[in-house]
């Protein structure tokens, strides 16, 4: 049987065989030697803490079950998990992963946490947001506490004030190989008409850029006649006379929220996707992930996060600004390579399975030699 003072071991129906903690984390203070020592219990897997499941939380979850066998919990069984924990977005739960982390970190227990929406966080000036990244930089300082964004520092160097580490975006990296398979087979099914399909995926808000996307097809006669822009997704009631303007164009609206297998048949069917967001959208990158993965060239905002991670990974785009979206639309399209966007995933779920497991204290998995 373990003992108390050995280092606990993630197991289970669920979990992996390599989740092995790391050892070398000690209790901040003699008086809490007690958690350390009292008699063994059965050792725990990942833990993972979400306030809500809509959103991109779902495939964040899926990823973290393959890669570590992780379970939801509630903050009770947080707080007392003889294992490593993940709060899934410190933005939604902040004072209660501020106060957690502070109690596991007195007697020895990892903590992590990621940050979705790290922009407002670190460049707000206002003053609850300087709060916060006070007191997010002070937990830099406690060995048992990972912060991490889901942004390369590269891309958005300001980050590494209040995180410690980072990972890319799951959505970057989370599509399985039989769903790349279904995309690659719709694409070889299609139909090809004879114009290229611009697709806008996702709620089709303000924040993603619906007004320019359905305004710059409305206007310009010369995206109609080579594009056909497809919006998926549910419109925001206050933009419902855009979507009514730009269905008389010629546009398609499907103003619903679709399924993941329609949302991957979306992504068959498209050109290039829609990721020129306004400054207020600028923390969205899921769709770019998405399509990035796929191959699928992305429309992205001069100066944005996209842009700069578009830049840096090689991710194949096209920047433009508001006002000359058209004109740079009226040149050529990057072309699609999925065998490119499949490598590129299987790098970024490599690098972040590997920083997601040093952030956790658990044992970097190794990778088998090649022939």
């Amino acid at each position: 049987m373990q003992t108390g003072a050995d280092e606990p071991v993630a197991s289970g129906p669920s979990v992996r065989a390599d989740l092995a903690m790391e050892k070398g984390l000690k209790p901040a203070s003699n008086w809490f030697r007690w958690a350390r020592t009292r008699s063994a219990r059965p050792p725990e897997s990942l833990l993972v803490y979400s306030a809500a499941k809509a959103g991109r939380r779902p495939s964040y979850l899926r990823a973290l079950d393959r890669l570590f066998g992780a379970r939801s919990a509630g903050l009770g069984r947080i707080l007392l998990s003889r294992g490593p924990v993940l709060f899934l977005m410190i933005e939604e739960a902040f004072l209660s992963y501020l106060a957690i982390c502070l109690l596991r970190a007195a007697v020895g227990r990892r903590t992590a946490g990621l940050l979705l929406r790290p922009l407002p966080l670190v460049a707000s000036r206002r003053w609850h947001y300087r709060i916060k990244r006070g007191l997010l930089h002070g937990l830099k300082r406690l060995e048992a506490v990972r912060t991490l964004t889901i942004l390369p520092f590269a891309v958005f160097p300001a980050a590494a004030f209040v995180a410690k580490d980072w990972i890319y975006d799951v959505e970057l990296w989370d599509l399985t190989d039989e769903e790349r398979d279904a995309v690659e087979l719709l694409r070889r099914e299609r139909q090809p008409g004879d114009r290229l399909v611009l697709t806008s995926l996702g709620r089709q808000s303000a924040r993603k850029g619906f007004a320019l996307f359905s305004e710059s097809y409305g206007i310009c006669v010369g995206l109609r006649d080579r594009f056909r822009f497809i919006a998926c997704g549910r419109v925001e009631p206050g933009l419902a006379h855009r979507a009514d303007a730009f269905r008389a164009a010629g546009g398609v609206a499907v103003d619903r929220a679709l399924s993941d297998a329609e949302l991957l048949g979306a992504y068959a069917a498209s050109d290039a996707v829609w990721c020129l967001y306004p400054p207020s959208g600028d923390r969205a990158i899921g769709v770019l992930g998405r399509a990035a993965q796929l191959g699928i060239p992305v429309v992205v905002r001069e100066g944005s996060l996209g842009h700069r991670l578009a830049v840096i990974e090689n991710i194949p785009h096209v920047a433009a600004t508001a006002e000359g979206v058209a004109l740079r639309l009226a040149g050529p399209l990057p072309p699609r390579d999925a065998a490119r966007g499949r490598r590129m995933a299987k790098d970024f779920a490599c690098q972040s399975e590997a920083r997601l497991r040093r952030a956790l204290g658990l044992a970097i998995k190794k990778l088998p030699a090649e022939a």
